[in-house]
């Protein structure tokens, strides 16, 4: 389509600009010279068909006829002037600078001789006349200027709208990108979490089941509890992954700093000798993005202790500052079983990037033949 209007364009501008001088010459030429004068004109007028192609060419071709008309008929040559007007606008458009500057000096001079010696003066003085003639050599360049800054700019805002797309779907990815880390690690945690609650109960069930009945009754409870739990907040995990538009998609809230103390009896019901403490009071509003974060290291952290260094004791802090919160897990660290102890592993691994993700820090390491994991989780991240 683009294409089409181009060629149309150039096919009309010749017929223009012909009918333009033709009338112009058939109303101001003398009698005598007008059929020379006619042809002249015209051939100038054709002779911008080539402009696209030859500019260059065309300029010196239609500039000549026209100088040609000048010396035959002043009158019809300063109607023809307009067909290599037509040829500099074009080459203006479509040539670099060293053209351009070529061309317009050759025109200036040309317009320069036609002034001095061809206009019936014969004054051969450069006049201010002359010098204002001159000057209408820049109308077309002028024009073909503002053309290119157009294109130019009109470009641009494309370049910048087509980084803008670019940019909004590279952000929807990295976001999507960072919704299926985070499904992840919360399903790592809450399966970790939960399937380690089920073994150790397991286990308790096992041994006492034949000697002390009631007793394996209440760990078989509490399997069937802990694993009711997890399949709740799977669901609940697992649900951002379903149609927004489904009517049977879980709604639950995620877990919070609320939930904190049922996860500290759920610990302490598998057998797990847990101090917890708090130091300073909850903020108002603490973002519940740092909620889940410090639900998620504790409950990991846990995790670890039943896992690694089962007999020990765990010492649970939460203390709230003004500007953070601070989570800090501590346990005895049983021979070299606590498999956190040396490398770090995925939990700690998706531990760290919780904090991290919120501006925090979260530190991980064994000292004394103790295990400590500290987190601190700002409660405005910082720009």
């Amino acid at each position: 389509m683009k294409h089409d209007a181009s060629q149309l364009l150039d096919a009309a501008v010749p017929l223009l600009v012909g009918a333009i001088i033709i009338v112009g010459v058939a109303v101001r030429a003398d009698a005598s010279t007008r059929p020379l004068a006619l042809a002249l004109a015209l051939a100038a007028a054709t002779v911008l068909v080539l402009r696209r192609r030859a500019p260059t060419a065309t300029l010196a071709v239609s500039g000549g006829l026209v100088l040609a008309l000048f010396a035959v008929d002043h009158a019809a040559g300063s109607i023809a002037v307009i067909a290599p007007a037509a040829a500099l606008y074009t080459l203006a458009l479509t040539r670099g600078r060293i053209h351009l500057i070529a061309a317009v000096a050759a025109t200036a001079a040309a317009v320069a001789v036609v002034d001095i010696f061809l206009a019936g003066h014969h004054t051969h003085a450069l006049t201010l006349q002359t010098a204002a003639h001159v000057a209408l050599v820049a109308v077309p360049v002028l024009a073909a200027e503002a053309l290119r800054n157009r294109r130019s700019y009109v470009q641009i805002l494309l370049e910048r709208l087509e980084l803008a797309e670019r940019s909004r779907e590279e952000e929807a990815q990295r976001r999507s990108e960072q919704e299926r880390l985070r499904i992840a690690r919360d399903l790592h945690d809450v399966v970790a979490h939960t399937l380690t609650t089920i073994n150790v109960q397991a286990g308790v069930a096992a041994h006492l089941l034949d000697r002390h009945p009631s007793q394996g009754r209440i760990a078989l409870e509490a399997i069937e509890a802990a694993s009711h739990e997890a399949l709740e907040e799977l669901r609940t995990i697992l649900g951002v992954l379903r149609d927004p538009d489904d009517a049977d998609a879980p709604r639950q809230p995620v877990p919070n700093l609320a939930a904190v103390d049922t996860l500290i009896e759920q610990a302490r019901n598998t057998g797990l000798d847990v101090n917890f403490n708090v130091d300073g009071e909850q903020p108002p509003r603490v973002p519940d993005a740092v909620q889940l974060a410090a639900f998620r290291i504790l409950q990991e952290s846990l995790t670890n202790v039943r896992r690694h260094a089962p007999g020990a004791t765990a010492r649970v802090n939460l203390a709230y500052r003004d500007d953070r919160l601070s989570v800090a897990i501590e346990n005895d660290a049983i021979q070299s079983r606590n498999g956190n102890g040396g490398a770090s592993g995925v939990g700690i691994l998706g531990m760290r990037e919780r904090a991290t993700g919120l501006g925090g820090t979260l530190q991980a390491h064994r000292s004394n033949e103790r295990f400590r994991v500290v987190a601190e989780l700002p409660y405005r991240r910082s720009v």
